[in-house]
């Protein structure tokens, strides 16, 4: 299955060089889980993560699809978070109430 076969699909699509993963879990009791990976020069780094609830849905697809939602909101939470540590970096310091002297 491409990365163009789960965006027809419902899933959500991704940046340019992050791409998804499905892979057994360790330990493989557990069953299996997506992942979202940004690709580098060598390897890739784990973006997020989600287990694939197979048992919840008929349609094996449909349960990737939605494993595929479930850690993009996890990635958008974590861009959301460092966007507003960000605007916090432009509050770091002494704040003078005489305007400075």
């Amino acid at each position: 299955m491409s990365m163009a076969d789960l965006v027809s699909a419902g899933a959500p699509e991704l940046p340019e060089g992050w791409f998804y993963r499905v892979k057994r879990a360790y330990p493989y009791r557990l069953g299996f889980k997506l992942e979202i990976r940004q690709q580098h020069r060598i390897g890739s780094e784990l973006m997020a993560d989600a287990f694939v609830l197979e048992e919840r849905h008929d349609d094996m697809t449909e349960a990737v699809v939605r494993a595929c939602r479930c850690a993009h909101r996890k990635v958008q939470a974590r861009a959301e978070a460092g966007a507003k540590l960000a605007a916090l970096e432009m509050c770091l310091g002494d704040h003078d109430p005489k305007g400075g002297r």
